[in-house]
């Protein structure tokens, strides 16, 4: 059975017509009717299905030069040329095999202890008692899971993988990294989503990796013995990591049975797994495309930007789209200010799929996903953007814990010993708040040199935010007090918010420049 030859992948097509399709063939009846999207029982699944897809365009139809990668977004391979170059490949996508299988450890010891399916899924914890609030989670284990399914969960926990334990290692992004695609905003064929995160060979040379090592066990681990060593960017190709294979696992292979994944008749199923330690630990300075980095120390060092409780949204949107001092943005977001990507960005729209589970430790607590907006922007203007939108994110914050502080005020006389998740409430500023933040950011891109709009906007932000904070002190104030209702302390709190939105709107107007 083999990933990229069989017909398995389910996909939708323009005209609404859903089919199931083999990889190499996602260029089929492209100009008739070209595949649109993937479908896939898990969110966590069909971004790691994006990022699969990616990374296999990547090893077998890279363009040359970056005018070579404009044409082919416009006028991809044909059909037979493009299947020709991924099928070179097949032998190292065949996942029930005796000798190499995708993703598996093929010299693993027959001895392991075997295991259940549950550890297969990132957010599936070994620890019974455990209950994340992830959607995904299921009290039981799935028994059987469908082959080609079964391929992509592994895929998934291999790119995402916290650590395991002893000798169970991280992800080559370390665990739970965010991966941000770059998608059209306007809908669009499936190659288009892909090719707008493929790297043209000349930018190649400047990730990680030695290009001259370009044999498939270079690229893709499971072609090799696992020597359980450190394994450094020098010792493989640079395309490995899309591929890094941290965890030595085999599969148990059982009878057709209904996917519990799925929910479709399998002719083949997964009923469990193998596993062993020491896998591959991936050391040294890795900077994979799809992933923004961030500086911890002054020693230099890179860690993956990772997700944390509470989401994505556009208090990172500076982070992630224009990078800051400290963090640097993906290479595919920072490619857009490429010559002949520009173009493609100004004419169709680009927008940022960020997503990563967040952990604590090798617990999953949620898998969060956002798409934000992508400007192609030159240096000079970003800067002026990103010292305007810092300032509107920061009293954003500012004001969020403004409010989270007058509703305990509410609710104790002793606000800070006041335990509680009160995420709740941070979470409904954010997301309240977040499409008069892009709003505000698309006419502030169009209008930089415009003191009257951007000074128009300073305006708008304030009170966008102090609406927002009123609204949600006058539906929670009232709430879970500790000791009954005492108005006393609901008056207090409240004066000390018109306060902090008094600030807060004071702050604002160091963005406003003088008007003629």
């Amino acid at each position: 059975m083999n990933l990229i030859k069989d017909p398995w992948l389910p996909i939708v097509r323009r005209d609404g017509s859903k089919e199931k399709i083999a990889i190499h063939d996602i260029l089929r009846d492209y100009k008739e009717n070209p595949v649109m999207e993937l479908e896939a029982p898990r969110p966590d699944f069909k971004n790691a299905l994006y990022q699969l897809l990616i990374g296999i365009v990547q090893v077998a139809a890279m363009p040359e030069r970056e005018r070579a990668w404009k044409k082919l977004f416009s006028e991809p391979y044909n059909p037979e040329d493009f299947s020709e170059r991924v099928l070179e490949y097949e032998n190292c996508f065949e996942i029930d095999s005796d000798g190499p299988a995708f993703m598996q450890d093929f010299n693993l010891p027959e001895d392991n202890k075997r295991e259940s399916l549950k550890n297969l899924f990132i957010n599936l914890p070994a620890n019974e008692h455990y209950t994340p609030s992830n959607q995904f989670f299921k009290k039981e284990a799935p028994l059987y899971i469908d082959v080609y399914w079964a391929a992509i969960a592994l895929y998934t926990l291999q790119i995402f993988a916290p650590g395991g334990g002893r000798g169970h290692k991280a992800g080559i992004r370390g665990g739970g990294p965010i991966t941000t695609l770059v998608l059209p905003e306007k809908k669009s064929s499936l190659w288009c989503k892909i090719w707008l995160n493929v790297i043209s060979k000349e930018y190649v040379a400047g990730l990680s990796g030695e290009l001259s090592l370009n044999s498939a066990s270079d690229i893709f681990p499971w072609m090799k013995l696992t020597a359980g060593d450190e394994v450094y960017p020098s010792q493989c190709n640079p395309f490995q990591m899309y591929f890094g294979m941290p965890r030595r696992i085999r599969f148990e292979f059982g009878e057709p049975a209904v996917c519990e994944i799925s929910g479709v008749q399998s002719k083949k199923t997964v009923t469990g797994y193998k596993t062993r330690h020491s896998g591959n630990d991936y050391k040294g300075l890795w900077t994979h495309p799809l992933t923004p980095y961030h500086s911890p120390n002054k020693d230099g060092d890179l860690l993956s930007l990772k997700p944390k409780k509470g989401g994505i949204g556009y208090k990172h949107w500076l982070s992630l789209a224009l990078g800051t001092e400290k963090i640097s943005r993906s290479i595919n977001i920072e490619l857009l200010n490429e010559l002949y990507r520009k173009d493609i960005t100004k004419k169709i729209g680009v927008q940022a799929w960020s997503c990563g589970y967040s952990m604590d430790k090798m617990k999953s607590e949620c898998w969060y996903e956002s798409k934000m907006p992508l400007y192609s922007i030159d240096r000079v203007e970003a800067k002026d953007v990103a010292n305007f939108v810092g300032v509107l994110i920061q009293q954003a914050q500012e004001i969020s814990s403004s409010l989270r502080y007058a509703i305990k005020s509410c609710w104790a006389n002793r606000p800070k010993d006041l335990s509680g998740d009160m995420s709740f409430l941070d979470s409904s500023f954010w997301q309240n708040t977040e499409s008069s933040f892009y709003s505000i950011l698309e006419r502030l891109i169009n209008n930089l040199e415009n003191i009257e709009v951007t000074n128009s906007l300073v305006d708008e932000w304030g009170m966008i935010l102090k609406k927002e904070v009123e609204s949600l002190f006058d539906s929670n104030a009232l709430a879970q007090q500790e000791d009954g209702l005492n108005m006393k302390r609901v008056i207090k709190a409240r004066r000390g918010l018109n306060a902090g939105i008094g600030k807060m709107i004071n702050k604002l107007q160091i963005l406003k420049g003088e008007e003629e």
